[in-house]
C-alpha cells in the first residue's frame, strides 16, 4: 500500500511499508527524517508509539516587514522585569542607528541625484539618503558619473565620493 511522510521541509514522500519507523531522506531536499508507521505513529527508542508532530515551515520574510510585526513578551517573574523587557529590547537586536550622510550628501540633503555609466542612460531621481545606501552596500565600481541638482554637469563618482570604495580599485 505504501506510507505517505512528508520530510521536514513539508515535501511528500511516499515510501514502502516495509521502511516504516526507519530513516529516510528526501529526494528533492536531501534532508534527513523518520518515516512514520503506516498508522500514522512514531516508534520511539523505547518500543513506545508516539503521534507525529507536524513540523513548521522555515520561510524567508522580508526584513521590512519582520521590522514592522510586533514584538513577543517573554514570561518574566516579575511585572516589572516584563515592562522593563518591553521597553528596551536586548542590545543584540536593537536596529542599528543609520550611519550618518556622507559630508557630500549632507551638504544639501534634500536635493535629488542621479547616477550613470559613461554613455548610459541616467538613474531615476533619488534621495541622498538613497545614494548614501548604494555607496554603504558596495558594487559600485567607480566608473560611475553622478549629477545632483544645480549642477551643470555629471561628475565621475570618484571624485565627489573619494573614501568610498569602488570594486575596481
Amino acid at each position: 500500500m505504501g506510507i505517505v511522510a512528508y520530510c521536514p521541509q513539508g515535501h511528500r514522500v511516499k515510501v514502502k511499508d516495509e521502511l516504516a519507523g526507519r530513516k529516510g531522506i528526501c529526494p528533492e531536499c536531501q534532508a534527513r527524517f523518520r518515516i512514520p508507521r503506516a498508522d500514522g505513529t512514531m516508534a520511539t527508542r523505547s518500543g513506545r508509539r508516539a503521534t507525529e508532530c507536524k513540523v513548521a515551515r522555515v520561510v524567508s520574510l522580508d526584513p521590512a516587514v519582520a521590522a514592522a510585526l510586533p514584538r513577543a513578551l517573554a514570561i518574566a517573574p516579575t511585572a516589572e522585569a516584563s515592562v522593563a523587557a518591553a521597553v528596551e529590547p536586548p542590545a543584540a537586536e536593537r536596529p542599528a542607528a543609520p550611519l550618518p550622510l556622507h559630508p557630500a550628501l549632507a551638504e544639501r540633503p534634500e536635493l535629488n541625484w542621479s547616477m550613470a555609466v559613461p554613455g548610459g542612460e541616467a538613474s531615476a531621481p533619488m534621495s541622498a539618503t538613497a545614494l548614501q545606501s548604494l555607496l554603504e552596500a558596495g558594487g559600485l565600481t567607480g566608473a560611475e558619473l553622478v549629477w545632483r541638482e544645480g549642477w551643470s554637469a555629471w561628475v565621475s563618482i570618484r571624485l565627489v565620493f573619494p573614501e568610498c570604495l569602488f570594486t575596481n580599485g
